[in-house]
């Protein structure tokens, strides 16, 4: 706003004039926004930022999709390295002009191994063997053999762990989803409890995903501090891992 600083001076934009301390006038400068939006030299950018817009959407429905096991096993950083990967996938549509590129389900191989918590390595906190697949309206994670004293890499003071097993039916067209139900999941268990072996989790949709839908399976570990009968998160959750190990 224009505002008078002396009988005729005047410091501030009046119409398309900018009046400077100085007593210099010089016209208004061309919206950067109208720049953006129309200079063929900012094309690129355009393009750039019309799909990283995208990879943004993308990220957020997969985020909310997971957030119960994310709430346990995230940093600060996961929306945008998580959005990182989502652009790395767009970048793989081979159909549509640049700018204009979208999610393919056949092309979200990136996505597979993401870590929601980099501080917390699943290769480096679950050394037990176990295989994620689908078929049909379900995902399933076998775990042929697991000993907790052996098998996991718990921080100091764990006395409790839960394996984090979640499934998510994306429609990236429409922005939404539908969670999958793990009918027996199996609970909190002692650190020092007895080896289990054949152990199948299954993660049941209501129906099976469409084709072009993102179906994401999230494996991960929480760790758990028990006292006085009551199950304490470790850590603020920094420890606690959870990974994509399975897209389709």
């Amino acid at each position: 706003m224009a505002q008078q600083t002396g009988i005729l001076g005047l410091q501030g934009t009046v119409g398309g004039l900018v009046f400077r301390k100085d007593g210099s006038v010089a016209q208004k400068p061309a919206s950067n926004k109208a720049k953006f939006m129309n200079a063929s030299s900012m094309a690129r950018t355009r393009e750039n930022a019309s799909e990283f817009g995208q990879a943004a959407k993308y990220s957020k429905v997969l985020r909310d999709s997971l957030r119960v096991a994310i709430a346990s096993a995230s940093d600060s950083r996961v929306a945008s390295r998580l959005t990182k990967a989502m652009r790395e996938v767009i970048g793989l549509d081979d159909t549509n002009d640049r700018g204009q590129r979208v999610f393919n389900s056949s092309n979200s191989a990136p996505l597979l191994g993401f870590n929601f918590n980099a501080s917390a390595g699943i290769g480096q906190t679950m050394y037990f063997p176990y295989e994620v697949t689908g078929v049909g309206a379900d995902v399933t994670m076998t775990v042929p053999a697991l000993n907790p004293a052996s098998d996991i890499a718990a921080p100091q003071g764990t006395t409790h762990f839960e394996l984090v097993f979640a499934a998510s039916s994306l429609d990236m067209a429409t922005l939404t989803f539908t969670n999958a139900v793990v009918a027996a999941p199996l609970g909190i268990l002692a650190a020092n409890s007895a080896a289990l072996v054949n152990q199948t989790l299954v993660a049941s949709f209501p129906a099976a995903p469409a084709d072009a839908n993102l179906v994401v399976g999230v494996v991960g570990i929480n760790f758990y501090q028990q006292v006085n009968g009551k199950f304490y998160p470790l850590n603020n959750n920094s420890t606690n891992p959870l990974a994509i190990e399975y897209v389709a």
